[in-house]
């Protein structure tokens, strides 16, 4: 007679546990873009045209900063380009200066901003933005020249149906060092007077899906927008958390009140960003199509009707970027506040026994998560000081992420012993995912939806269980699988935009995910003990551990940002050659040439230096410079000298008392910038226009002249002999980045004398 004999309950959990992890570590695969179409139909976004259009303007893909040279030709092969579609592009031209909200800094530059439309000649209008300008280091294949071919492809496709409301297209230069173009189109362009609703592309990486990442309050016109797209990867959390984090595009200044805005961007692929690798080799096609067929469909909803102008404020999420949920955030707050009241009712009847060990369980996860993963993360950063250990191996840093996770939960288990009656630890489970995400939402809304989905199931559930009992089983299952479903990808996404710069929070963030689990734990595990679970997890966590800190911080495929610039100090003769920021590793093939050093007056960290023979680089300067009282006050005024240079910086000390900049006629206050530290007040203009430029500084009346004004000259991508031996032992596994390698001087001048 054959016996059946049950499986160990431990093996059961592990079983599971395993297949949530799997779950997880593969989450981004759901949001994947497509395979590419082998052939578009006529009404759909043809992605290889929109790659051939980006070969022909970008040329021999040399970075095109704004008001380079090297941006001359990209320009004219974009103009090419509009005039190839039967559109007369116009090209604004003016000289920007702008304050940057986060330091002390006024940026300057000539922009050319390209502007063309279609539709009706007047009326409301929606906003097609992306910009043409790269940074040095970079021939923005993806940034932007993405945005500039998803355009072109989608202008061809408007052009030939019925528009009821007009769409500008406005490719803006100077993006990249202080959003100058679209503040020069925001500021003065009569255009922009009639946009009711906006578009930008953008991109911070090379490939995956395209993302609808930040929009503007309220939004409900935007989510239903872009709702429109077959598959849109979106949540509201991850809107309310950019505008928390010092990042900003040209949506940025084009915002204001009552504007509709999507603002869509790649983010996976970031070891491309601002490098040489943002070429068009590493763009993928999959992603140039996916953003394509989003900002189609969004366009098409957007000019296909009059302005709702709806003043709802929405909390959205996808789901698998298969269709997008959205609802008002009030409504979705108060199924929140009514879930989490259910479940705890439905936790106070299960009775007296072991409540209080039921409901202690949950926080004690979620804090022995983070705190087993901070002190992972404490351990790696002692062993590899200065190094980005998961930069170029993410896998093993996103597996100790959720194995802590896991192991919080059976340790929690484990030592409250309070994950015994499904019913009970299903419900005190549910309750405090609904509790959190209630906290949760006081600081972003959008994150109402991401516990509401899973919470509202249960509480549902539970109601229907008091007819029929089977119902509270169900509703537990169907929450956990609701809670994986939802948080599973925006974990993946939570990655992409922050790295792993807090695995303390991710692991947190897992752990809270694995409440909606805990009555499903309990009703798979039972009565049996925890210690074996608890002992394999805590294994498998500190393999991981391990494999994170032997791997590699950079390789081939992600190379470590590092930039070598030659540095001459005109003024004593002094040369160097940087590093960059020395609380960063370097790698081994470079440690013993350098020494940590401060540069310039003002540094709070230390630059890497090694040192160099001076050789003669362009040095700019502030030259026929002038002094006079005026207004009761003391103006500078001089002509900037570039002397070859493409970037010149003045900083001027406090202790002058910087009211206002004028440069070539373009006035800025200094009291506009932002940032903590107010020791230097600077002015920076860069490229061919800077050349003479005209400069006036206000001062106060008691501000001083007799101290020396720093000016600092940066040019991109040029050989210095002096440089080169130790450039050429760079290892491949690093790349330059931003500005690249370049040629930096220092000068002094005193406007007193």
């Amino acid at each position: 007679m054959t016996r059946n004999i049950p499986l160990p309950r431990w093996l059961l959990t592990l079983a599971l546990l395993g297949a949530l992890f799997a779950a997880l570590m593969g989450a981004g695969i759901v949001l994947a873009p497509e395979p590419l179409r082998t052939r578009s139909s006529p009404d759909q976004f043809d992605a290889r045209a929109a790659r051939e259009r980006l070969v022909r303007i970008l040329g021999d893909e040399t970075p095109h900063p704004v008001d380079s040279a090297a941006q001359d030709p990209v320009r004219e092969a974009l103009l090419r380009e509009i005039s190839a579609l039967g559109i007369t592009p116009d090209v604004r031209d003016a000289f920007v200066c702008r304050p940057q909200p986060r330091s002390p800094l006024v940026d300057c530059a000539r922009v050319r901003n390209i502007v063309f439309s279609l539709g009706p000649s007047d009326g409301p209008a929606v906003l097609a933005a992306a910009h043409y300008d790269s940074v040095p280091a970079a021939p923005g294949a993806s940034d932007d020249g993405i945005g500039l071919s998803v355009w072109l492809e989608v202008a061809r496709m408007l052009a030939r149906e019925p528009l009821q409301r007009r769409v500008i297209f406005l490719f803006s230069d100077g993006e990249e060092p202080a959003l100058l173009g679209a503040h020069a189109f925001a500021d003065s362009d009569p255009l922009m007077e009639s946009v009711e609703s906006l578009v930008n592309l953008e991109a911070r990486g090379s490939r995956g899906p395209a993302i609808f990442f930040e929009s503007n309050q309220p939004d409900a016109d935007a989510v239903v927008a872009f709702g429109a797209a077959s598959r849109p990867v979106a949540n509201s959390v991850m809107a309310d958390v950019y505008h928390l984090l010092p990042n900003s595009t040209d949506v940025t200044v084009l915002t204001r009140p009552g504007l509709d805005v999507v603002n869509i961007a790649l983010l996976d692929g970031v070891e491309d960003y601002h490098t040489p690798q943002d070429s068009i080799a590493s763009q993928d096609l999959r992603s140039v199509q996916h953003m394509g067929d989003t900002a189609l469909a969004a366009m098409r909803r957007l000019t296909g009707a009059p302005d709702a102008d709806s003043a709802a404020h929405m909390a959205y999420t996808d789901i698998f970027s298969r269709a997008l949920v959205y609802a008002p955030t009030w409504a979705v707050l108060a199924a929140l506040a009514l879930s989490a009241l259910v479940a705890f009712v439905g936790f106070w009847r299960t009775g007296a026994e072991g409540r209080w060990r039921a409901l202690a369980t949950a926080p004690t996860a979620v804090l022995a998560a983070g705190a087993l993963a901070f002190a992972a993360d404490f351990a790696l950063r002692l062993v590899r000081p200065g190094e980005d250990y998961a930069f170029a191996h993410p896998e093993p840093t996103r597996e100790w992420c959720i194995l802590f996770a896991f192991l919080g939960v059976a340790l929690a288990a484990m030592v409250v012993r309070g994950v015994r009656s499904p019913v009970q630890t299903g419900a005190a489970g549910v309750f405090w995912f609904a509790l959190i995400g209630g906290l949760a939402s006081i600081l972003s809304a959008g994150a109402s939806i991401l516990f509401a989905l899973p919470a509202l199931a249960y509480a549902l559930a539970w109601l229907v269980s008091l007819f029929w009992k089977p119902a509270e089983s169900i509703g537990r299952w169907l929450a956990a699988l609701l809670a994986l479903i939802v948080w599973g990808p925006l974990l993946y996404l939570v990655e992409l935009a922050l790295g792993f710069g807090l695995p303390a929070l991710l692991s947190a963030l897992v752990a809270l995910v694995m409440l909606p689990w805990l009555g499903v734990l309990a009703q798979i595990h039972g009565q049996a003990r925890w210690r074996t679970v608890s002992g394999a997890v805590a294994a498998a966590a500190l393999i991981a551990v391990v494999i994170a800190g032997l791997l590699p911080s950079r390789s081939d495929a992600r190379p470590q940002a590092l930039n070598l610039s030659y540095f001459l100090n005109a003024t004593n003769g002094e040369a160097r050659v940087l590093a960059g920021s020395a609380e960063r590793a370097l790698p081994p093939e470079l440690r013993g040439a350098f020494e940590a050093e401060f540069i310039l007056p003002g540094d709070l960290t230390e630059t890497w230096t090694a040192p160099a023979e001076m050789e003669q680089i362009p040095t700019p300067t502030l030259q026929s410079i002038t002094v006079s009282r005026e207004d009761g006050g003391r103006v500078v005024r001089g002509q900037l000298a570039m002397n070859g240079a493409y970037r010149a910086t003045l900083r001027i000390p406090s202790a002058a008392q910087p009211l206002r900049v004028r440069v070539n006629g373009v006035e800025t206050d200094f009291a506009e910038t932002g940032g903590d530290r107010r020791d230097f007040m600077s002015v920076a203009c860069q490229g061919r226009a800077c050349d003479g430029a005209e400069i006036e500084i206000v001062l106060g009346a008691d501000g001083a002249t007799d101290a020396d004004w720093l000016v600092i000259g940066q040019t991109p991508g040029l050989r210095v002999a002096a440089a080169e031996a130790l450039r050429a032992r760079r290892p491949a596994t690093t790349t330059p980045i931003q500005f690249g390698d370049s040629a930096i001087a220092l000068s002094h001048v005193r406007p007193g004398g």
